[in-house]
């Protein structure tokens, strides 16, 4: 549960801005009866969170929750089954995941109250699972078609489903994120056998965001419509992190080397986030600043994670085993851990300053929390 990528980092760069309030918390989140794990997946600007509450062991039972804002958990109901996932909340508190029946997997909108509607599919397509929702209610996941091959999705709040297909002579195509406003999706297809970055543009015809290179990723899309990940522009040249504006135009993100780099986060505002092999051997926690101008995260040399980061350019992440945020100012600062436990991890930040992630107890068990920076 704690560790998505292990980084040992550099201070290559000054980092600027002003200093935040000292963080409270963790609250501990928990879970439902009877169940002894949890996590959060996703939080809005409001507070209200969504995640699963885990039981068993691996793989463990997974059971779709609500928290609201003061972390009351809520059962979302699993119509058809009784396991499932719930993988975002958009800011009207409406959210998006699936349910896992006997036989498939069904995509599922739980409305602000927690009721659930299934989504319907047309006739043939099966296996759908349900990522992300747009604040105007669009919702987009992936599917297997009647002959079964792996597709993204569009389903509509009028209830339209539109299988949103592949590249020219290919068969697979992902769905990963939307835009706020549902008008902008971005995903990955296969191409020459490689993975491509590609959007989707008012359920339109798929295009590809980086057309020229050998591969490319963008899996990440904030509010706006931007996409950010990494290009290979031939196969034997270095990465080329970037972001795509909302017209596709490709913006390059400064990489003064030749070795590998992540991309695992873009903020409102367009600050990104990730890891990357910036001064090797050592592996680096990064931020590109809105110019695309790289810094790595003080770590002391120890090591540290970079997963989210919000519309001040405040990072989330984790350092030493503790979640932990940087300021612009480059103020490193550890948020505590919950009693008798002795790790964390940061992976989500939103605007007001709410963190989330995951804590251990004194029994060991990784609970879903959230921390206040003031």
């Amino acid at each position: 549960m704690f560790s998505l990528v292990a980084a040992l980092v550099v201070v290559t760069g000054a980092v600027t801005g002003t200093a935040q309030a000292i963080p409270v918390g963790p609250v501990d989140l928990g879970t439902l009866p009877g169940d002894d794990e949890s996590t959060v997946l996703a939080v809005n600007e409001a507070g209200e969170m969504v995640g699963l509450s885990l039981v068993g062991p691996t793989p463990k039972r997974s059971h779709p929750v609500r928290w609201d804002a003061d972390g009351r958990i809520m059962a979302l109901p699993t119509p058809g089954g009784t396991e499932g996932q719930v993988r975002d909340i958009n800011s009207h508190g409406v959210s998006a995941g699936y349910v896992l029946t006997a036989t498939t997997a069904v995509p599922v909108r739980w409305d602000a109250a927690g009721q659930a509607t299934s989504l319907q599919l047309p006739p043939g397509y099966h296996n759908a699972t349900a990522w992300a929702i747009s604040d105007t209610g669009v919702v987009i996941g992936n599917w297997l078609t009647p002959d079964n091959q792996f597709h993204g999705f569009r389903w509509d709040p009028d209830g339209a489903a539109t299988d949103l297909g592949t590249l020219p002579g290919e068969t697979w195509s992902m769905t990963e994120g939307i835009s706020g406003d549902g008008t902008i999706i971005a995903g990955s297809a296969v191409r020459s056998a490689a993975n491509q970055a590609v959007r989707w543009v008012n359920g339109g015809p798929i295009t590809e965001l980086a057309p020229q290179g050998v591969s490319s990723g963008a899996g990440r899309i904030n509010k706006d419509g931007v996409a950010a990940g990494v290009l290979r522009e031939t196969s034997s040249g270095p990465p080329v992190p970037a972001k795509w504006d909302r017209d596709g135009v490709t913006h390059p993100m400064d990489w003064p080397s030749p070795h590998s780099v992540w991309i695992y986060g873009i903020g409102p505002t367009g600050y990104v986030v990730g890891s990357g092999y910036l001064n090797p051997p050592r592996r680096s926690a990064l931020i590109w600043d809105l110019d695309g101008h790289v810094a790595a995260l003080p770590d002391d040399g120890l090591g540290a994670d970079a997963e989210a980061v919000n519309a001040q350019g405040t990072v989330a992440g984790t350092f030493r085993s503790q979640a932990t945020v940087w300021f612009r100012n480059g103020e490193r600062r550890q948020l505590g851990t919950l009693p008798g436990g002795t790790r964390g991890q940061g992976y989500r930040i939103t605007d007001n300053g709410r963190v989330v992630g995951v804590a251990s107890n004194a029994a060991g068990k990784s609970h879903a929390v959230y921390w206040t920076l003031g």
